[in-house]
């Protein structure tokens, strides 16, 4: 349930691209303006999933999943009603406050079935469940668009959403690993030495004391550039390959679908890859935060190199990298996140995480729309903003292999023990 709700939430955010040009047109919306809608969908996204993220510290996470696929499905509404650019906007705003906390609840909900040294691949599958909905996305609704309009894309979706919130009803639950011990997950190999905290009842943790280390902000950091690739290629990546090489729309639908495959292959190969290599005693600054790192840092390569690239297998091979490896690194942050953060405050640390991550969602689009009309042509402008995405994902990625070790900060975030009080002598 949790991997097809990812299916549809990358479903919902990829349609507006998929529907770009015929929407435009209908409604007379200019790159910079399609920018802002795009972008709109993030306004609310990340100050939502913060405020979601400390809910579910206290809620349930079945009813907060429920709750939040209802907004999914009623925010398609507006538009269906009265397609208008305001309309547009109150529809992408509230489906944007929707879904902003999906990521960091569902993941709450799923390591709430696993023990820690198992969560590796139920990260990497939750993660290639977004990469799974836009694979399935780009065929069926390029279809519903060319044959029924652009509406019976936002139908299909609204109506997928409420058929999962009627199901999760029945069969969403909480896991056996959801009762607060007040410890952080510890690194597999990296235990706590045994002394006074091993025997003592722990305190709550202090949220600075896991905000303020660097294995998160290097994880927020990486994901944000891997993310920044994702909010471009929803938003642009159609249009620029029908407007600037000419691709058919049955053309567009295959290249979003080739990297939306390599968005679902990366992630199932390489977080089992990493625990793997954790396992056999690789640190996890290693296996999972340098990885991490290095995937971030391929995908804003490619994306550098691909306004230079002409038409053929070395463009679509630097298009499947670009806006593909990026999501690989996802379930890795998670679990260097989990790594690091105690029980007690893992629903808000990861609500924050996937606040600050997706922040690009917000910012790439409009960006990207501005550079695009400043350029002297559209082709000048897409070569601008594909270089200078490219080059702060680079820079995101190289933070990120600085930054994350989880071995150093889970000693620093671990929480104070209170000792049990002593047993009275026998007289």
């Amino acid at each position: 349930m949790i991997f097809t709700l990812a299916m549809i939430n990358f479903g919902d955010k990829a349609v507006l691209g998929l529907a770009a040009d015929p929407l435009s047109a209908e409604l007379g919306l200019s790159h910079s303006l399609y920018g802002l809608v795009a972008s709109s969908f993030f306004l609310l996204f990340s100050v939502s999933a913060v405020v979601v993220g400390f809910i579910a510290n206290r809620v349930a996470t079945r009813w907060v999943l429920l709750a939040l696929a209802v907004v999914w499905s009623l925010a398609q509404l507006p538009l269906l009603a009265a397609a208008s650019v305001g309309t547009l906007f109150l529809s992408r705003i509230v489906l944007g406050a929707g879904e902003g906390p999906t990521a960091g609840i569902a993941v709450h909900a799923l390591y709430k079935w696993f023990p820690a040294r198992r969560r590796a691949l139920p990260s990497a599958l939750y993660v290639i469940g977004s990469g799974m909905g836009v694979f399935v996305a780009a065929p069926v609704l390029t279809h519903l668009i060319d044959r029924y309009g652009w509406r019976s894309a936002f139908w299909a979706l609204a109506a997928v959403g409420a058929i999962w919130a009627a199901l999760w009803f029945v069969i969403g639950r909480e896991g056996p690993y959801g009762t607060p011990s007040h410890r952080a997950d510890p690194p597999d190999g990296a235990r706590e030495a045994a002394g006074p905290e091993a025997t003592g009842t722990r305190l709550p943790t202090s949220r600075r004391r896991f905000l303020g280390n660097r294995t998160w902000w290097g994880g927020a950091v990486g994901g944000f550039g891997a993310y920044w690739t994702v909010a471009l290629g929803s938003a642009f990546l159609p249009t620029y390959l029908r407007s600037q090489h000419d691709y058919t729309t049955g053309e567009v639908a295959r290249a979003i679908s080739l990297y939306a495959l390599v968005t679902i292959v990366v992630p199932l190969t390489v977080s089992p890859w990493a625990a793997l290599l954790h396992r056999r005693g690789t640190t996890s600054r290693t296996a999972r935060g340098i990885t991490q790192g290095v995937l971030v840092i391929a995908a804003g390569a490619a994306l550098t190199l691909l306004p230079f690239t002409e038409v053929g297998l070395g463009q679509l091979a630097l298009t499947a990298v670009a806006f593909g490896f990026g999501a690989g690194a996802f379930p890795l942050s998670y679990e260097t996140t989990a790594e690091v953060t105690p029980l007690d405050r893992r629903g808000a640390s990861l609500g924050l995480l996937v606040a600050f991550q997706t922040l690009p969602g917000l910012i790439a689009p409009a960006v990207t729309g501005v550079l695009v009309d400043a350029g002297t042509d559209d082709s000048a402008g897409y070569v601008l903003a594909l270089v200078t995405g490219g080059l702060l994902t680079v820079v995101c990625g190289l933070v990120a292999v600085l930054t994350i070790h989880p071995e150093r900060d889970a000693r620093e975030t671990a929480p104070a023990a209170r000792p049990l009080p002593a047993r009275p002598s026998p007289a």
